[in-house]
């Protein structure tokens, strides 16, 4: 019987060299889109822990223009292949960069509603991240190029204040709280050594300086280096900032109290575009409004369950009005680190330790764990004042930098202690350390697809993780589940603000008021949550949106399968192809499925199963992987 399409109609039938053909065609495209990206990043080549970098990102309209030529081009190759003729694997990755050309190419008359910077970050800051967390110098060539993209900061400044002037001629610039924020992090970076008289040195100085440190110069020679070093960060680093200071404090004067999508030309659109790119799907903001909404009203009855085990007795037997006292009452009661180096370290060990934790657990929800490390550090002095409470970022591609698990000693007391371990699972393991670890170190995807993010599904992703860790074992108490409980509450509530503010009007104070009567965070806390929103429209709707998916695609996946269901084999068949979107995953999963299940009936019908204990087989791999997957410093 000749195979048919789901419609019923008869799906053609390829030879074994037509299906080569497009195969090797669609692998031509997908490596030609990776090394355009890399040809045209520094930072990207930065990131990737490629060596030999000494200069910035081309910003220009020009190279903007060369971007989208080139994107257009390699969509019109792609539709050109006849994607039926592509094998399963093939099909995924040809749907998901024809998915990723496709949303650039629709962004393309939005180039300037992206803010060039915000309260989150900028070029003011990525400058000193890529130096300091991406430039290593092992070698004196590499401590030049590190002097050389000191040198270059000016050009790429210069570039980067047309730009920002240029979106102001369109009416584009960022709501007035974003300021204040960008000046002190422009501040800080330029205070210290060698530009004013300390005491402590300046964090580029600082981090050049360390990194001499290891590679025992003559001192003639490190002294060379030193003064170079000083020369560019006096003639060309503290000159850019200044300009690039002065532009921010201008732009102030004119910048408005309230922005959202909506106030921008063509608004709903723009926004209605990252929702669908954000969410990987075609639900309008009233939806996701309204599903956000129910997932906010489900999570508080699972706090008011909660409320006796935690010590807490209800007035009333629904517990609803109950809930802005118990918030109060648990705030109250909560332990919060003291706000002293004993603390900090505190602080920080607490989150090493849920960490090392987690990984002793793995080996038995998942068959296959990353070699990559991941290292739990403290955030930087110069970004912590911006810095969210925790982060994480990726590990290179060499292998020669880990996974990091940031944590920021100045914001340890944004959450009491009850919410961090969520957060471990979450930033660390099982989450994007899990996820972003395995796809890069799966050399049989492209190389496109191992650097490639769909915030709906690493997003999805880690919040899933945090749920996880419940059915892992891994929350110690009551007080932890609650806080699990209040992250989810935490991710739900994002989908109601989000299109609150940029799809239906709200006001920033609406938004606030709204998340203060229905989470225990604190004004200062939301404050800054519906600063977030207000900047990355649609983002903070991936997480919940994302982690929904999963757990549909996990129970679709159980249905197939039924008896034969195994939670490791899911986990790692999921984390196997990357972060895809999630229409694609969920073919990709129900295929992997479906031929689970057939290849259990053939080896059912050819000999009887002997099942193994699998307990036993993944504890022997622990030995083997678990100190490959954690370490801390």
């Amino acid at each position: 019987m000749l195979p048919t399409h789901n419609n019923g109609e008869q799906a053609p039938v390829y030879s074994q060299e037509q299906q080569q053909q497009a195969n090797a065609a669609a692998d031509e495209l997908f490596d030609e889109y990776y090394q355009f990206a890399v040809e045209q990043s520094p930072v990207l080549r930065s990131r990737l822990g490629i060596s030999g970098q000494f200069e910035w990102d081309d910003i220009s309209p020009e190279a903007s223009e060369q971007q989208v030529a080139f994107y257009q081009n390699l969509r019109s190759r792609l539709h050109a292949i006849d994607e039926e003729a592509l094998s399963a694997d093939h099909q995924a990755s040809y749907r998901t960069l024809l998915s990723d050309l496709e949303f650039n190419l629709l962004m393309v008359p939005f180039e300037h509603h992206q803010y060039a910077f915000s309260q989150m970050g900028g070029w003011h800051t990525l400058v000193v991240d890529v130096l300091i967390n991406n430039h290593p110098i092992s070698s004196v060539p590499e401590a030049r190029d590190y002097i050389s993209r000191m040198e270059a900061v000016p050009a790429l400044f210069k570039r980067w204040s047309e730009n920002i002037r240029s979106a102001e001629e369109d009416g584009i610039i960022p709501p007035a709280f974003v300021y204040p924020a960008v000046e002190s992090s422009i501040e800080a970076i330029i205070s210290g050594i060698p530009f004013d008289n300390g005491p402590d040195a300046s964090p580029l100085w600082a981090d050049f300086n360390n990194k001499l440190d290891q590679l025992n110069l003559y001192p003639s020679s490190r002294k060379l280096l030193e003064r170079k070093a000083r020369s560019a960060l006096l003639q060309d680093v503290l000159p850019a900032y200044r300009n690039i200071l002065a532009l921010v404090r201008e732009q102030k004067q004119r910048a408005p109290q309230h922005q959202a999508a909506l106030n921008l030309t063509d608004g709903l659109r723009y926004y209605q575009l990252l929702l669908a790119h954000y969410t990987n799907s075609q639900f309008d903001a009233d939806h996701i409004h309204q599903l956000g909404l129910a997932e906010v009203t489900r999570i508080q009855q699972a706090i008011i369950a909660l409320m006796p085990a935690l010590g807490y007795q209800p007035a009333d037997s629904h517990g609803q009005n109950q809930l802005p006292a118990f918030f109060q009452w648990m705030e109250e009661r909560s332990y919060r680190f003291p706000d002293d180096q004993q603390g900090r370290d505190e602080f920080l060990g607490y989150q090493k330790n849920k960490v090392r934790q987690m990984a002793e657990r793995l080996p038995y929800f998942f068959t296959r764990l990353p070699v990559s490390p991941i290292v739990v550090k403290a955030v930087e002095d110069y970004r912590q004042s911006n810095a969210p409470i925790a982060f994480y970022e990726a590990p290179s591609m060499d292998g020669t930098r880990p996974g990091i698990y940031y944590v920021n000693p100045a914001r340890m007391n944004d959450l009491p202690r009850y919410r961090l371990a969520a957060l471990a699972f979450h930033e660390a393991l099982p989450g994007h350390h899990m996820q972003i670890a395995l796809t890069q170190e799966n050399e049989q995807l492209p190389d496109f697809r191992r650097n490639l993010g769909y915030s709906a599904f690493s997003e999805g992703w880690a919040l899933y993780a945090e749920k996880l860790a419940a059915e892992m074992g891994a929350y110690e108490s009551a007080e932890e589940e609650y806080g699990r409980l209040i992250m989810e509450l935490w991710r739900a509530m994002r989908l109601v603000l989000d299109t609150g503010l940029h799809a239906k009007g709200w006001s920033r104070e609406q938004a606030i008021s709204f998340r203060l009567e229905n989470t225990p965070f604190s004004r200062a806390d939301s404050e800054a949550a519906v600063n977030r929103y207000l900047v990355m429209p649609g983002q903070a709707t991936s997480y919940k949106m994302g982690e929904l998916r999963i757990l549909s695609i996990r129970q679709q996946v159980k249905d197939i399968l039924g008896s034969r269901f195994d939670l490791a084999d899911f986990h790692s068949a999921i984390l196997s192809q990357g972060a895809l979107p999630l229409d694609v995953l969920q073919e990709w999963m129900i295929r992997w499925a479906k031929q689970q299940k057939r290849a259990a009936s053939v080896a059912a019908t050819a000999k009887p199963i002997i099942k193994e204990s699998t307990t036993a087989t993944k504890t022997d791999s622990t030995e083997v992987t678990t100190a490959s997957v954690m370490t801390t410093e």
